[in-house]
């Protein structure tokens, strides 16, 4: 008689433990996690994150130097994923209300464990800095339900920092580099390269030809006073004769 009580007793006990402890294993197979990379993330062929590509993963992201926009590598561990559409979605928090900010659509899904990809969190679509935002990945399923399969949470700073000046392209600096040699080349008369000849040995020292002097004519100073003297001394000889005479 007393059995049936204990019994029933029993069987609810069961029963209650049996649904606590399918909701705390549905709970704890729900690992869906969205990581956040401020630079490329590293990961192995299986998709999983490398020990190396922890070290890109932020809590807080920065903006684009001098620009209104974010650049978010997404790296998302899925629960239970389909091939098929999938939706990146970002909410914030308004007045204790969530509201969707922007959604990024990975229609063509294959159904991996992971997802990861490149995304521009632009001012324009209504992301601001000093803000955290929550990220949702889900899924659509066959019967119009939104299945949610990773969470997430970024915050946005804009910390000043200063673009960085542009880096001269090879090529531009290969084409400077050229027409500077040929500024040069052409200044100091070619190289060579161009067809003309350098010239060689002593050729390109020489000056301009000497003066000849023409017989019977002196043109040094010195000459020309010793045949001033000889013609005073003849003078003087021949006014002495004459005095003589």
């Amino acid at each position: 008689m007393n059995s049936t009580p204990r019994n029933n007793f029993l069987r609810r006990l069961t029963l209650t433990s049996a649904f606590a402890l399918a909701a705390l294993s549905s709970a704890a197979a729900y690992a869906g996690e969205v990581k956040i990379g401020a630079t490329p993330i590293e990961i192995d062929e299986a998709g999983k994150i490398t020990a190396k590509g922890k070290s890109a993963v932020v809590d807080t992201l920065d903006e684009v130097p001098g620009e209104d926009r974010w650049i978010a590598y997404v790296h998302a561990k899925l629960d239970n994923p389909a091939p098929g559409p999938l939706y990146v979605e970002f909410f914030q928090d308004l007045d204790g209300n969530k509201s969707s900010v922007w959604r990024h659509d990975e229609n063509d899904f294959a159904g991996d464990k992971w997802f990861y990809g490149e995304l521009e969190l632009d001012g324009r679509k209504g992301f601001n800095k000093n803000r955290t935002y929550d990220i949702k990945v889900t899924q659509v399923n066959a019967k119009g339900k939104e299945l949610t399969l990773a969470t997430g949470k970024i915050k946005l700073i804009k910390s000043g920092k200063k673009p960085e000046a542009p880096k001269e392209d090879e090529d531009d600096a290969e084409d400077k580099a050229a027409a500077e040699q040929d500024a040069h080349d052409s200044l100091g008369g070619g190289d060579g390269n161009d067809g003309s000849a350098a010239p060689e040995g002593d050729a390109g020292k020489e000056g301009p030809p000497p003066v000849e002097k023409k017989k019977g004519c002196s043109v040094d100073a010195d000459g020309q006073a010793w045949n001033g003297a000889m013609v005073l001394l003849a003078l003087g000889a021949g006014f002495i004769l004459r005095r003589r005479r």
